[in-house]
């Protein structure tokens, strides 16, 4: 199988694993014999697409000594958005805050991947992190980010592409399943308690739909004491409440109990998380959007953080 190098420009030891991973992909298409080989080379060669010379010029390119984990991540915005930011970095009050590098990889929502960074290289996707006691989880994973929000859907064609590339990347670097994470599990606050919560970025990502299997059954920095909790995060990951949820109250909204009456100037409040009556996760600065205020079921849970 010929590989086109414009297309698929991974460096030589992922370039080896797309080959060794082929044939239990093909368990997620179509079985057609003869012509499923052919069907994955147009699958590489259509979804993958090399994106590195937008990469900004001044970002800093510093090797990585490991690869220990895979963080997926959800962009928070458009394609069109997502590529520029990733690329060239962020702006504030027309200054540069970032060069650039925040991602491995994007993933539209077609399905189509754009390869931002070498994966040799740190990308600063991650930020404030730790998992399991190590910090500046930058230096030791690859970022790949799924076009989308975190409260949103993500689609059948990101799954396909990103289980595929998932299975590429644990082949290369020799990684487990459990050792691919999201950045909400990662990431956590400082100040006057470490904890976890700084985002909820990819807490819709279902593993089972990328070919993974389940995660951690729990949150080691957790356990350690290392972090406080986030019982939303805890509650979809590990299925449990925390002994500390009690600084999150979950209430309950009723006919005449609006989401304003019980959270007050936190009702929209992107840390205020709304739990709908099927399970449905909305943060409050989207949920007018998602459904509308006036709209709101019975019987919807509102965690509001107190502190």
């Amino acid at each position: 199988m010929q590989l086109n190098p414009r297309l698929l420009s991974f460096h030589r030891p992922l370039a080896v694993m797309v080959f060794l991973v082929t044939v239990c992909q093909f368990l997620w298409l179509p079985s057609e014999s003869a012509g499923s080989t052919n069907k994955m080379h147009r699958l590489i060669k259509d979804t993958i697409i090399d994106y590195r010379w937008r990469l900004n010029p001044l970002f800093p390119k510093r090797v990585r000594k490991s690869t220990k984990y895979i963080i997926v991540h959800t962009s928070e915005c458009d394609l069109k958005t997502t590529l520029k930011i990733v690329s060239a970095g962020k702006q504030d009050d027309f200054k540069w805050v970032s060069r650039g590098g925040h991602t491995h990889y994007v993933i539209a929502r077609d399905g189509k991947t754009y390869r931002i960074l070498d994966e040799k290289f740190q990308a600063h996707h991650a930020g404030r992190s730790m998992w399991n006691g190590e910090t500046s989880i930058n230096r030791v994973s690859v970022g790949i980010e799924l076009v989308g929000y975190h409260d949103g859907d993500i689609t059948a064609r990101q799954y396909k592409s990103v289980g595929l590339l998932i299975e590429i990347l644990k082949n290369t670097y020799r990684l487990e399943d459990r050792a691919v994470l999201t950045h909400s599990q990662v990431a956590y606050k400082s100040g006057p308690f470490y904890k976890r919560g700084r985002k909820h970025c990819a807490r819709n990502f279902d593993r089972q739909r990328a070919g993974l299997k389940p995660t951690w059954p729990y949150d080691p920095d957790v356990r350690a004491g290392r972090l406080q909790p986030d019982p939303v995060l805890s509650s979809i990951f590990y299925g449990t409440q925390t002994p500390t949820a009690a600084k999150y109250p979950a209430y309950v909204i009723q006919r005449h109990k609006t989401a304003w009456q019980i959270a007050g100037d936190k009702y929209n409040s992107p840390d205020t998380i709304y739990k709908l009556p099927g399970g449905l996760l909305i943060s409050g600065n989207r949920l007018n959007k998602k459904i509308g205020w006036d709209r709101i079921p019975v019987g919807t849970e509102v965690f509001i953080e107190l502190n």
